[in-house]
């Protein structure tokens, strides 16, 4: 009787072992399979937010071209009696406007203050998704000094550099056009700056949806 009844006694204790270690492999896989699931929404919204990124790049760059080309036009006809000066005034206007870059960011800020980078094993993406965040840093430093030159100087020369009632008089308002022609060169500069930095974003962008490409194919 005794030794029917250990026989039954560990026959349901190995009973319970056995469920508790099915019952650990469900729930270990179903952890997997909702971090995995985790991680490929992860890379579809950041791939989504890089892609919204790159279009606005690419919009700069444009927009930075046409202002490089009406500085090219000003500094011909600053400080000099050539004809069709008086183009100047309109030409002025349209480099007073600045680009800027606002990235879509939501998800990477997401996946780095909840914790859930760790859900990318892949050291290679893990890798490329700080370095894509990082290479931002180049574009936001650019896009300031550019930003700091229309507003403390170029601004600064319009607000009190400027004789407006001249305009009546079929005249330019400008009183120092020297001084003018060298911030129009500031400026041609630091929008070389600005198009290089927005271009290396771009191509940060192509490296980067490739690597999210690659582990979403994988995935």
């Amino acid at each position: 009787m005794a030794k029917t009844t250990w026989k039954y006694s560990l026959r349901e204790i190995i009973i319970v072992i056995i469920g508790i270690t099915i019952a650990f492999s469900m729930n270990k896989c179903a952890d997997n399979i909702k971090d995995s699931n985790l991680r490929e929404e992860y890379l579809t919204n950041l791939k989504s937010d890089v892609e919204a990124d790159k279009i606005q790049l690419n919009k700069n760059i444009e927009s930075i071209d046409k202002k490089l080309a009406v500085c090219e036009q000003m500094l011909p006809l600053l400080n000099t009696e050539a004809e069709g000066k008086m183009r100047l005034m309109s030409l002025v206007f349209k480099i007073i406007d600045y680009e800027t870059f606002s990235p879509k960011d939501i998800t990477y800020k997401t996946l780095i203050n909840s914790g859930d980078l760790k859900l990318i094993d892949d050291f290679k993406l893990k890798a490329a998704i700080q370095t894509h965040y990082s290479n931002y840093n180049g574009i936001f430093e650019a896009y300031t000094k550019h930003q700091s030159l229309i507003k403390d100087y170029l601004g600064n020369y319009m607000i009190n550099n400027a004789d407006y009632d001249q305009i009546g008089s079929g005249k330019l308002p400008f009183n120092n056009e020297v001084l003018l022609k060298n911030i129009v060169q500031a400026l041609k500069s630091s929008y070389l700056e600005k198009k290089i930095v927005t271009e290396k974003g771009v191509e940060s962008c192509d490296v980067f949806i490739d690597e999210i490409d690659a582990e979403l194919n994988y995935l």
